[in-house]
């Protein structure tokens, strides 16, 4: 079996080693909501498979990480930062290194730990139409987050108290502990436990929101669509995510897009494609027919002499690319209708121009 050691991190954000840093960051946004541990709450594995993602995305979002890592491996991040870890034996003891709040922590800096004190992402989503596509659209949203406790302006504490020693930690907000492996052993230190690395605990809780700081409240959002949104494109809200543990900065909630399907028409980047069925007689005439668009009828000209599979453009009608700009166009598939059944008269007349 294959030892873990050699997983590819490509692989794992499913890019190729040639693609770009917004191809990277397209792909880990798109995987990480996917198996985020709140949104994954059904997969056991939706932890692993996020700091997996997540230490991807630190490695190659970064020029020099991402040199090494091509030239060396997993081996080649050691080198190159000019650190020890120590010993890693497995793509998993690495995860947990890159995850741990050692404040020498050759990725993360010694930012690290304050860095995870920002509150979640969230995520929902909207329905657009395909008319809405064409010309942007506005929306309301209801979205359900832990926002600040106004009560206690988000410490956690009753009004007036104050906090005590971590007894756990003796104020540090970090313990220790020392892990062994074939190639040595290194000092691991980890976020306190008991206070989650601040160093004092709460002695008297708020009632409000029972020591967390953040109560769950319910917010109406008004979101502006752009023009030529696909499905799966996302709208960021900066700092409408969930607040932040003990005054932590707000995460960000992104909608997520969703396009409704529309009978009448296939989406081509910017074209519509879509079909008229004509008689044969105005096949062979030449004729017209109202044709639907996403703004009303258009009269549609066809030429004496249509053929069955011809395709018609009608310029300007389809939608526009993300953001605005100029429409696509409607591109329509002639399929020209034979009858089953001929009078007498209509067989005559046939024969005759058949000669």
């Amino acid at each position: 079996m294959r030892n873990d050691i050699d997983k590819d991190l490509y692989d794992i954000l499913g890019v190729d080693r040639t693609a770009t840093k917004a191809e990277i960051k397209s792909a880990y946004r798109y995987r990480a909501r996917e198996c985020h541990p709140d949104v994954a709450s059904h997969d056991p594995d939706a932890e692993r498979k996020f700091k997996e993602l997540t230490f991807a995305n630190e490695v190659l979002s970064d020029d020099e990480k991402r040199r090494d890592y091509d030239t060396f491996g997993l081996e080649g991040l050691r080198r190159g930062r000019g650190v020890d870890f120590g010993g890693f034996t497995s793509f998993s003891d690495l995860i947990d290194m890159f995850f741990g709040d050692n404040l020498n922590n050759p990725f993360m800096g010694r930012s690290g730990s304050r860095a995870r004190a920002r509150g979640n992402d969230i995520e929902t989503g909207v329905k657009v139409s395909l008319a809405e596509v064409s010309s942007g659209a506005e929306r309301e949203i209801e979205v359900n987050r832990r926002a600040t406790c106004a009560e206690c302006e988000g410490t956690g504490m009753m009004p007036g108290t104050f906090m005590s020693r971590c007894t756990a930690c003796n104020g540090a907000g970090q313990v220790s502990s020392q892990q062994r492996s074939l190639f040595g052993t290194f000092i691991r230190s980890a976020t306190c436990p008991n206070c989650q690395g601040r160093g004092e605990v709460i002695t008297e809780p708020c009632g409000g929101c029972k020591g967390d700081g953040r109560r769950v409240v319910s917010e109406t959002l008004k979101v502006s669509i752009p023009p030529g949104v696909e499905r799966g494109d996302y709208l960021r809200l900066k700092g409408k995510g969930e607040a932040g543990l003990r005054g932590g900065v707000s995460g960000d909630l992104y909608v997520v897009i969703d396009v409704k399907t529309d009978p009448r028409f296939e989406r081509d980047e910017r074209n519509l494609l879509t079909e008229v069925t004509v008689d044969m007689v105005d096949a062979a005439l030449g004729g017209e027919v109202m044709l639907p668009t996403l703004d009303g009828e258009h009269r549609l000209k066809f030429h004496p002499g249509t053929q069955p599979g011809d395709i018609l453009r009608v310029k300007g009608k389809g939608v526009p690319p993300r953001g605005g700009g100029r429409k696509g166009d409607i591109l329509v598939r002639v399929k020209v209708s034979v009858p089953d059944k001929l009078s007498a008269e209509q067989k005559r007349l046939l024969e005759k121009f058949r000669g």
